[in-house]
């Protein structure tokens, strides 16, 4: 099986990847220039009067990242064996995170800007390496790691999903419709925030819909699912998005603009993956998606140390200017030293050791057992899945020929190396959590 991070059709939505980076930027934004910080001396707002008006509205990047997550993270897994989605998350996740943890640490502990540092403590810092630290009541080293936690529980549930059955459009339709309704049915209990999150439920799910639409097309019940979670969003843009807004920036953001940056965020994703923008080859899209997650990461609480360094000495679009190129300069290096060669091997290592820890112990077999059980040179997996219901209208057929038989019997793990079809990991793929159906090739591929 191929790497889903990388394009097997030769095309790779290389747009999505420039709009990843648009959101973080708006982030970078929102935190130097749109929100109050212990960087400046002043309120933004006397800082930069007309800007800060602008990029209040940065602080919504989140949720773009969320609608984007749920195009790619969908993307990913169609086709792939759970061992091999959940490698490609942790591979993909902690080694820039780990970096970020650390060298915010080293920051807070020489510049001790942030009044939570002094309760944190060594023990709070290694809890944050593990990314749980909200599951034990520790705080964030940086808060932008909050939107971390969110991310790893829409990886669980969309897993449990592909434990399930398997992902088909029907199943992720019903799935898009069911998150939200339950979310908000049980929101105001500890158990519907806790895991279910309703804040954020329908922005995962309109990416997760528009990706859909790509694959299958558009039609009615496609078009209403999506409809009901932008008209969802928005009741959250109200109820959430300005209060915390007014909370954190001390701006209340009107509802008629923060409408128009909602449906333009959703247009965003619609333009990158379902026109021909999608075909954009621009290849300096995608060093720049490359530089979204580090620079999410260490931009916050070293950038504003670096202003409450620089801030006094140059003028305050200097500073910014300054600051800001710093905190892609150190994305940069994160990406290349840490992430390029730590990444894949962190992947290829848990792939396999989730493959070795999912085997089955062989077991002898009678030669009266083969004659009956492995008739026409039938497969383990074929006698655990052959009567499978295959009513599912929507899914891709099995491949019928000697070949593509011949195919199914072993997966390829990213890293290169043949599972054997009695592999468990294999069957967990393509069987109790079979990713979409043998012979699907991979839309796209952004990495995340």
């Amino acid at each position: 099986m191929r790497n889903a991070d990388a394009a097997t059709d030769g095309l790779r939505l290389r747009a999505l990847d420039g709009l990843r980076f648009i959101a973080a930027f708006a982030v970078v934004a929102f935190h130097f220039t749109g929100r109050d910080s212990p960087g400046w001396d002043e309120s933004v707002s006397e800082v930069f009067p007309r800007l800060s008006a602008i990029t209040v509205y940065g602080g919504f990047g989140p949720y773009l990242f969320f609608m984007i997550s749920g195009f790619v993270i969908l993307m990913s897994a169609w086709g792939r064996s759970m061992p091999s989605f959940i490698a490609s998350r942790i591979g993909r996740l902690y080694p820039a995170y780990w970096a970020a943890v650390v060298i915010i640490a080293i920051v807070l502990w020489i510049f001790p800007i942030m009044k939570h540092w002094e309760g944190l403590g060594l023990e709070g810092v290694l809890v944050n390496l593990t990314m749980f630290q909200t599951a034990f009541g520790v705080e964030h080293v940086d808060g932008v790691f909050w939107t971390l936690w969110i991310e790893l529980k829409f990886y669980v549930l969309l897993a449990l999903v592909g434990l399930a059955g398997g992902f088909t459009r029907g199943r992720m339709l019903l799935f898009c419709l069911a998150w939200p309704l339950l979310g908000a049915m049980v929101g105001r209990t500890p158990l519907g925030i806790a895991f279910l999150e309703p804040t954020y439920a329908p922005f995962f799910c309109i990416g997760i819909v528009l990706y859909l639409a790509r694959r299958f097309g558009w039609d009615l019940p496609t078009g209403l699912i999506l409809g009901v979670n932008i008209v969802t969003a928005l009741w959250i843009c109200k109820e959430h998005y300005i209060p915390w807004s007014e909370r954190v920036a001390g701006v209340e953001v009107t509802m008629g603009t923060l409408t128009l940056v909602m449906l333009g965020c959703v247009g965003a994703v619609v333009l990158a993956t379902l026109t021909p923008v999608a075909r954009l080859d621009w290849r300096w899209l995608t060093t720049a998606g490359a530089l979204t997650y580090p620079l999410y990461l260490v931009h916050e609480i070293p950038g504003w140390v670096l202003i409450q360094q620089i801030s006094p000495v140059l003028p305050a679009y200097a500073t910014l200017a300054v600051v800001t190129s710093i905190v892609l300069v150190a994305a940069y290096a994160i990406y290349r030293l840490v992430e390029v060669p730590f990444g894949p091997r962190l992947r290829r290592a848990v792939e396999r050791d989730l493959a070795r820890i999912a085997a089955p112990t062989p077991v002898a077999e009678t030669p009266a057992a083969a004659s009956t059980s492995f008739r026409s040179g039938q497969s383990i997996n074929h006698l655990l899945h052959g009567s499978r219901d295959r009513s599912w209208r929507d899914e891709v057929p099995l491949p019928t020929s000697r070949a593509s038989h011949s195919r199914e019997s072993a997966q390829v793990s990213e890293g290169g190396a043949a599972v054997p079809a009695a592999d468990l990991a294999h069957v967990v793929g393509r069987g109790a959590g079979r990713v979409g159906g043998v012979g699907d090739r991979a839309e796209v591929a952004g990495r995340r």
